[in-house]
């Protein structure tokens, strides 16, 4: 199993299975599931779009599949994109989108590093932030606590959305492999999982909301609007069953004196 955050196949809508929830998670099956879709989500915003990957997102079976997961806000602006885009002639304006909204800094540029979101004034109130600050400096210990290294090929900051949500498939990817190898590696499960719940609830859930908000209103195609609030949903989903866990799971709770934050 690979340690770094990016070294593993660029994940595509094909990869993407229906995810169930059985006994708190606890099959291989439905941790890679997991890490499919959080490998899905990551290539959405890490690269301009493909013909391939719009047109695997704008399958019918494909959206279909997602009906039973997610919210109808999401699936009807997806919906939306299926009935008025051609893959192959509007590709160069997806990919344009793409670059002003997560590459270029220019007018309807999103900024999408959890440092921008995650700042606060003195008073207390949340203010854009500078890079590579404090929450640079808390997502890299969570990287190194889970054995993950940054791809030598990512030119991405540690706090770029991309990167987190391939963080998360990191650890999905892990917790699977430690599933597979049986009660032996139980602890090793158990550590991954755990990382998980710190990371959606003191990470990604407390900023991607605000980051969508703005997608929302900077995007001037369904495309990224949709993968937005697709990827909130999930997020959200993703962090209510993981926090279902056992009363063993419970008792173990992340605390701030573990230094994990």
């Amino acid at each position: 199993m690979p340690n770094s955050l990016l070294d593993y196949r660029e994940a595509t809508a094909g990869d993407v299975q229906p995810l169930e929830v059985h006994e708190t998670f606890a099959t291989w099956q439905e941790a890679e599931a997991r890490a499919n879709m959080y490998r899905f989500l990551s290539t959405a915003y890490l690269q301009p779009p493909h013909e391939d990957f719009v047109r695997r997102i704008l399958d019918e079976n494909f959206l279909s599949l997602l009906c039973s997961l997610f919210s109808d806000r999401a699936l009807a602006t997806l919906w939306s994109l299926a009935a008025t885009v051609d893959p192959e002639k509007d590709l160069p304006s997806l990919r344009q989108e793409y670059m002003d909204l997560f590459a270029v800094p220019t007018g309807r540029y999103v900024t999408p590093f959890e440092d921008v979101y995650r700042a606060k004034t003195p008073d207390g109130t949340t203010d854009r932030g500078p890079l590579m600050g404090e929450r640079a400096i808390a997502v890299r210990r969570l990287y190194r606590a889970a054995g993950a290294e940054m791809d030598s090929e990512c030119k991405e900051l540690p706090t770029h959305v991309g990167v987190e949500l391939a963080f998360m498939g990191f650890l999905c990817e892990q917790q699977a492999a430690a599933l597979r190898a049986g009660l032996q590696a139980a602890a090793d499960w158990h550590g991954y999982r755990r990382i998980q719940i710190i990371f959606l609830q003191r990470h990604l859930n407390d900023w991607f909301p605000r980051l969508s908000e703005v997608i929302q209103a900077h995007a001037t195609t369904p495309l990224y609007r949709g993968l937005a609030l697709l990827t909130e949903d999930f997020l959200a989903w993703d962090a209510a069953c993981l926090g279902a866990q056992t009363p063993a799971d419970r008792d173990a709770a992340p605390q701030a004196s573990d230094g994990l934050q």
